[in-house]
């Protein structure tokens, strides 16, 4: 074959829509012709998601019969990137693959003849898809980590299946965050919660935009190297000034410390009393804070049902207000927030304490009785 009929030829090859033959035109050709670079007709399907990228994309051979399930189809026919059943069907799950243009999952069934498009995602940062469930306050932010606000009544991961997803913190951070910076290492596609709030109580979240920071940040929750103060409003007189609790939680141990923060008395709530509490708490374990106030210190907490607690007519008053850690991606970088609690905290015992000196037979009261409302000093 002279030079330019070899030419010719492989030009031939690339122009054919869909043909992919010249990719096996032998490197460094007797007849002096070598590939210095290859090109491939455009695919035909487009991605179904903002953020993805059509990667490959071929046609089920003739030997995948009519009905076929579409991770068998994707091992039978594309065994070097589907070696096994598992990661076709985890590709599937992921919204990866492709079926003559249309999203499909492992319950769809394909035939010979039908075209598969592998996509995957390509843009760095976030791309959340619809519309914000509903707006996020964010403390502080940069390119690994974010601190924000999580209302009460929501939850911070959606349960498997759950029709409460879209009411997700986890959900939501992605459309409140800003992406990591081009360029960031090991940024991370969406964000991830760093820990979890039970749905009842508001307070700050730690969220992370990178997977070391993610890491990081997970390692100091496990050692205990994360402080955090939540404030509480409990049914009942706490005598003590301050004090610690050790009490085991489902056969593991649990540690809380605790500061009265203010009393004050109540005609309806706490068979007369209420106190406001800082919690200290120095395990993680569910519900800590909760049971250790009912069942420990005898005091549930304001609004929580599940352990005995009176309904104040404001939900639960938990809220976790102060958070403080070192940055897992910056060398002597301490970061500290603190919020401010919930109006309903002090407008719970302020209503209370008012309530209590319009109505209250303060002549009752035994001599030494301790004052209507008082602080700790």
């Amino acid at each position: 074959m002279k030079p330019l009929e070899g030419w010719r030829l492989c030009s031939l090859l690339l122009l054919l829509p869909g043909a992919c033959a010249y990719a096996a035109w032998p490197r460094g050709h007797t007849s002096g012709l070598t590939i210095r670079a290859e090109a491939r007709p455009p695919f035909n399907s487009a991605p179904s998601r903002k953020g993805y990228e059509v990667q490959d994309e071929f046609v089920l051979p003739a030997a995948v019969a009519k009905d076929t399930p579409l991770p068998a189809a994707l091992v039978m026919s594309h065994g070097t990137r589907f070696p096994t059943m598992t990661q076709a069907r985890k590709a599937c799950r992921k919204g990866h693959v492709l079926v003559n243009g249309r999203e499909s999952r492992c319950i769809h069934l394909v035939s010979a003849g039908d075209v598969v498009s592998l996509q995957l995602r390509v843009q760095p940062g976030y791309t959340p898809r619809g519309l914000p469930p509903f707006p996020v306050q964010v403390v502080w932010e940069d390119d690994h980590l974010a601190v924000v606000v999580k209302p009460a009544g929501v939850v911070a991961h959606p349960p498997p299946g759950g029709a409460s997803g879209s009411r997700s913190m986890r959900t939501a951070v992605a459309h409140g965050l800003r992406p990591p910076a081009p360029g960031t290492p090991s940024a991370l596609f969406r964000p991830h919660l760093c820990h979890r709030l039970d749905k009842p109580t508001y307070g700050l979240l730690l969220c992370a935009k990178t997977k070391d920071a993610l890491v990081g940040a997970q390692r100091a929750f496990a050692q205990r190297r994360v402080h955090k103060r939540y404030t509480a409003v409990v049914c009942g007189r706490v005598e003590a000034e301050a004090g610690e609790i050790e009490r085991d939680i489902d056969g593991r141990p649990a540690r809380t410390e605790w500061r009265v923060v203010r009393r004050c008395r109540s005609l309806r709530l706490g068979g007369g009393h209420l106190t406001m509490l800082a919690l200290y708490p120095r395990t993680g374990r569910t519900h800590q804070l909760r049971r250790h106030c009912s069942e420990v210190l005898r005091t549930p907490i304001v609004g929580d049902a599940q352990y005995g607690g009176k309904d104040g007519g404001c939900g639960l008053l938990l809220a976790a207000l102060e958070l403080e850690l070192d940055h897992p991606c910056k060398e002597m970088h301490r970061l500290h927030f603190q919020i401010e609690p919930p109006p309903k905290f002090d407008a719970l015992m302020s209503r209370e304490h008012s309530r209590w000196e319009r109505l209250g037979d303060a002549s009752s009261l035994p001599q030494n009785s301790p004052a209507i409302c008082d602080a700790p000093q």
